[in-house]
This record gives structure tokens, sequence and C-alpha cells, in this order.
């Protein structure tokens, strides 16, 4: 899982992919941020502990910042395993930040912090301080005099067709197939950054197809070629069907099996289990091997 933390990291990195996060999951869909209008921002800040300073690492920050002045600070905590304290995390990530304003002399900007994550199913946390802190027993005459802090976490496998529709950019390819394992939604859309998109998708599934084809791709982009994920698609199939004849698919899928990937999630597994829930095992053999007659079962099954 740490990989996808990282890998997650190198994608929202880029300007365009990072506003579009922020439109779509933030902002509902407005484009409050624009790539331009978008640069990094430190992610260490620093507390005392015991009579020494010590270090925390935020995963991204960025600044909005318009003729010259920043107007905002977006920290995002990228997660594969919820905390029950995750609310505490938030609040010294953001200390943090508007400590560092504290003698500045410029003038005081908002700092806007998130969690994306990217566990299979959203877990039962507190959403808030207040929250928190009653389940630890702090009396609600008490509370009355606490700041609040809220928690917005964002389950990116979990996200409703609605809200995966405003994602512009290659983020968008993550989200839909995370939720419905494909990107037949997208297969027109331009893909901008080939290889951290490649990079994210194997760490994801495992499967190492998304990376097989990146130097041609990449290739081609610096031809000045456009990269559709139609033509990415292409280059996955082509490459599966290489490696189904090179080793049957009986064995792709204990191969699979194996490996903890069941053969359910990808475009072909779907058609084999569908074909094996009709006994058509003549056809089995049939679409591991010819294109045509694959292709014809995919649109009669609409997979």
């Amino acid at each position: 899982m740490a990989e996808k933390d990282i890998l997650e990291k190198v994608l929202m990195a880029h300007s365009d992919v990072f506003a579009d996060c922020g439109n779509a999951l933030v902002y509902s869909g407005r484009k409050r941020l624009k790539a331009e209008d978008v640069f990094p921002a430190p992610t260490e800040s620093f507390y005392r502990r015991k009579g020494k300073v010590h270090s925390q690492f935020e995963d991204v920050s960025a600044y909005l910042i318009k003729n010259g002045e920043i107007k905002l600070q977006f920290l995002i905590g990228n997660e594969t395993a919820l905390e029950g304290r995750q609310v505490l995390r938030k609040a010294s990530y953001q200390g943090g930040a508007y400590r560092a304003q504290l003698e500045s002399g410029r003038p005081v900007y908002p700092v806007i912090g998130i969690v994306i994550d990217w566990t299979r199913k959203g877990e039962r946390i507190p959403r808030s301080l207040h929250e928190l802190l009653r389940r630890e027993g702090v009396a609600e005459e008490d509370l009355e005099l606490v700041d609040d802090v809220k928690l917005e976490v964002y389950h990116m496998n979990n996200l409703s067709p609605e809200i995966r529709a405003r994602f512009t950019s290659d983020m968008g390819f993550v989200a839909d197939y995370l939720n419905e394992g494909s990107f037949e939604n997208r297969k027109d859309q331009k893909i901008v950054h080939i290889e951290a998109l490649c990079e994210m998708m194997e760490a994801l599934t495992g499967d190492t197809r998304f990376t097989d084809q990146v130097d041609e791709l990449l290739r081609k982009q610096e031809e000045g070629k456009e990269i559709t994920m139609c033509e990415y698609i292409d280059f996955l199939e082509a490459r599966g069907e290489a490696r189904g004849e090179k080793r049957g698919e009986a064995r792709g899928i204990t191969i699979g099996e194996e490996r903890g990937i069941t053969i359910g999630e990808t475009r072909l597994g779907n058609l084999i289990q569908a074909l094996l829930k009709e006994k058509k095992f003549s056809e089995i053999d049939a679409v591991s091997t010819n294109r045509k007659r694959r292709h014809e079962l995919y649109k009669q099954y609409g997979i």
C-alpha cells in the first residue's frame, strides 16, 4: 500500500491534477482552482515536544496564488489506513501551516485540509474533534468551549458517478477504474501524464501491463502525438493477447489466482466468467486466441 501513497503523490504533484481534484471533490465541480494558479507549498511543519523541535510531513501541499499573493493553501493527506484519531493529525498539520504565518507580516490566508482515502471501503472514524472528544467521554458543557475541527474524507473507491464525472484530468481515469473496473466513459479523453498514470494503475491493480508499454507511449507523445485512453486500451489488449498466446488462458487464470488477482478484474475475465456461467466452454477457447470473436462477444454481453 505504501507504493500507492508514493505514486499518488507523483500524479497529484502535477498542477492540473491537483487543481482538478480540488475542483471535483472540494468545490463540487466548480472551477475554483486553475492549474496555472497552483504552486507547490511546503509539506513540512514543526512542533515542539519534550523541549525538542520535531518535524512532520503532510503528503501533498499547494498554494493558490493570484497576482503574486497567496490566497489559500491546500493540505492533502493520502491515506491507506485511516486512524481513529485522524482528526488530530489534520489539526496538527493545519496548526503548523498557521504557525508559519504568525510572524510572516503578510496577509493571513486560509488553510484547507482534506484526506483522500485509497482503502477498499470506508471506515467508521470520528469526523470531527467534538465527535472524538465525545467518544472519550468529554462532557457537553466542556465541548461548548472547544473549537471544533471537521475531517473531510474522500474515498476514491466509493465515489458516485456524479462526482467522478467532474474529473477532467488523468485522475478521472483512476477514479473510474477503481469504481467501475474500466475506462469506458473516458475512452476518447487525452492522457496527459502517461508515466505517472501507468505507474499508479499498476500499483493499484498489480497488473504490469499498465507499465509494459510506457516507453512506447512516451515516444509517441514526444513525437507530438496525443494519446487517448482508447489507444491506451488497445495497447493493454494487445499486451494481454500476447501473454495469452504465450502461456494459455488457463495458465493465466492460475497465475492470477496465485498472485491474489482474480480473473474477474479484467475485461476478458468478465467475459470468461459469463461464458463459464452459461457453460459455453468452446467459446472460452475461442476468445483466448481469436480477437475478432472476442470483441463480438464483448458487444454481445455488454462488456
